[in-house]
Parts: C-alpha cells; sequence; structure tokens
C-alpha cells in the first residue's frame, strides 16, 4: 500500500529523466558531473544542471550542427551521443529539478526563494548565485540545518532526502537521492523508493543515469544501513548505491525545511 508519493508534476519531472523526451529511442537522462570538467559560466544544460527538456533541446542543436539525425539512432547510439556531448546531470541538478516540480505541485512556489547559502557571504557571489541558482546549489546546500532537518525513518514520505556525506573511495564525494514514494501498512513503512543521478564503476562509459531503486525495511527501528538495498537488481555489496551509503562519513535522512 503507497502511504506517500510525489506530486503529479514531480512524477512528470522524474519521467523525463528516465526517459528523456522528444527522442525516438528510449533512454535515460546520462549522469555527469563538472567537477570533472570545471566548466565556468557556461549554460547549466553543459555543467550537469539541466532539465530533461532542457538537455533534449540541446542535444537536438548539437545533432543540427552535426548533420546528425537523432530520430534514427538507436537508443544505445544515443545514449553514446549524449554522453559523448557531456550532456547530462550530477546528483544535486536532478534533485534540485525534482523538489522544485516537487514544490511547484504542492502550490509551495519556486525552491530558489527558500533556499539559504550559509556559505556564501560576499554579497557579490550571493548576486551571482541568486541569477544561477540551480548551478550553485550542491549536496552540502541540501544537508544544512538552514535548509533541512533530519527525520526518523518511521517519518519519511515522498520528497525526503537520502544525503551521504564524505563518500567515496577518498571521502571527497557527497550524494543526494530523492523518496519518490513510500510503501507500508497501517501507516509504517516498509519500503523505500528512491531515485538518483549516479554511476557506479562497474557501469562502464554508458550504462549510469538517473535510475529508480528501493530500500526494504526489515525492522523500523534498525538503521537504514540494516534494510535491504536494491537497485539495478543487486543487493548488498554488489549495490555500489549501498556501499557508498556504508562507507559515508555521514548518512541521514532529511526533509527540506520548506516541506515541513
Amino acid at each position: 500500500m503507497i502511504i506517500s508519493e510525489l506530486t503529479d508534476e514531480a512524477k512528470k519531472e522524474l519521467a523525463g529523466y528516465l526517459r528523456l523526451p522528444n527522442f525516438t529511442a528510449d533512454v535515460n537522462c546520462p549522469y555527469f558531473n563538472n567537477r570533472r570538467i570545471r566548466l565556468r559560466g557556461a549554460l547549466r544544460v553543459l555543467v550537469g544542471k539541466g532539465s530533461p527538456e532542457e538537455i533534449s533541446e540541446e542535444a537536438k542543436l548539437f545533432a543540427l550542427r552535426e548533420k546528425i539525425d537523432l530520430t534514427a539512432l538507436t537508443n544505445d547510439a544515443l545514449k553514446k551521443f549524449l554522453v559523448g556531448h557531456r550532456l547530462g546531470t550530477d546528483c544535486s541538478g536532478f534533485a534540485y529539478h525534482l523538489l522544485e516540480a516537487e514544490g511547484l505541485g504542492k502550490k509551495l512556489g519556486n525552491l530558489k526563494k527558500h533556499l539559504h547559502r550559509p556559505f556564501i557571504q560576499n554579497p557579490l557571489r550571493k548576486f551571482l548565485v541568486w541569477l544561477r541558482p540551480i548551478e550553485n546549489t550542491g549536496v552540502g546546500t541540501f544537508s544544512h540545518e538552514t535548509n533541512s532537518h533530519e527525520i526518523k525513518i518511521e517519518d519519511i514520505r515522498a520528497g525526503d532526502l537520502i544525503i551521504m556525506l564524505k563518500t567515496g573511495p577518498k571521502r571527497d564525494y557527497n550524494h543526494v537521492m530523492v523518496i519518490t514514494s513510500v510503501e507500508g501498512e497501517s501507516g509504517s513503512p516498509n519500503t523505500i523508493h528512491y531515485a538518483h543521478s549516479f554511476q557506479w564503476s562497474k557501469d562502464g562509459q554508458y550504462d549510469h543515469g538517473v535510475r529508480t531503486g528501493r530500500i526494504e525495511i526489515t525492522d523500523i527501528k534498525k538503521p537504514l544501513l540494516e534494510a535491504v538495498w536494491v537497485e539495478k537488481n543487486a543487493t548488498g555489496d554488489n549495490n555500489e548505491t549501498y556501499t557508498h551509503a556504508k562507507n559515508a562519513e555521514v548518512l541521514v535522512l532529511k526533509r527540506l525545511n520548506w516541506f515541513k
């Protein structure tokens, strides 16, 4: 039984990332993290912060210049085209657009009006962030106490966040996942469904991007890591999302203060 799910607006946004719109081929949005390239001042769609529509439109512009018929491409060929042109989203870009859609669906307005920027003091920098809010929103912004608060597993609902801080081989990577729905009985959750943009080490060059997974709760009183994490039919240490969560210095469930 579903006890919580995203608004229709957020569901539509998620569907666009899982199958990019306006293409004949069926592909999910690739993962792209600009910290590897470090482009500055570029369009947000070129730095891993684009919406599904922006990514699709930018792909069409590249194809037009290169005289490529995107409608003739297979699923694999289109994914290679997108990755080759660095079109995709990182985890926080994906989360921003999905949470923005959720807020609009709840009639709460735009996300940028409700996000605090505790790490930015310079007035000019604050102005630039106001102009480019999505490009300047990372996991640290979402996880800061001025923007979100910790919640218990039993209180989790769609739109909440699973946040990992200081994970990865070098403990220099942060990650955010968005809860898309919660199943349970008598109001008590037993399955948490989530979505995120991610790349496993075994994904290779192209098998990455926005995808979904679930966490099966065996005991509501036990920590989240003692639940069963399932993604791409993998569990335990075969599930790299789980291993990142297990290795994180901080693993926490949070809710935007905006959502109360």
